[in-house]
């Protein structure tokens, strides 16, 4: 698993086209991450909100299944 690239308190300007790249990019946690603070900067915006619970449910289903994989 690598290591986020993106954290919250970074001092940088965060878009929702940096976060969409990332998220093409397979770089889910740090697209998650824009994305969440876009939304609470924005939280009249439902497309942002949305985005992010979409991708926690993703998340959430892959951590699972790393779970199930070790279980094995």
């Amino acid at each position: 698993m690598t290591k986020p690239i993106v954290r919250p308190e970074d001092d940088i300007f965060f878009t929702h086209t940096m976060a969409s790249l990332l998220e093409d990019q397979g770089q889910m946690e740090d697209a998650f991450t824009i994305y969440k603070i876009l939304a609470a900067a924005a939280p009249e915006d439902e497309a942002l909100s949305s985005k992010v619970r979409d991708l926690k449910v993703l998340a959430m289903r892959k951590r699972g299944a790393r779970k199930a994989r070790r279980v094995r």
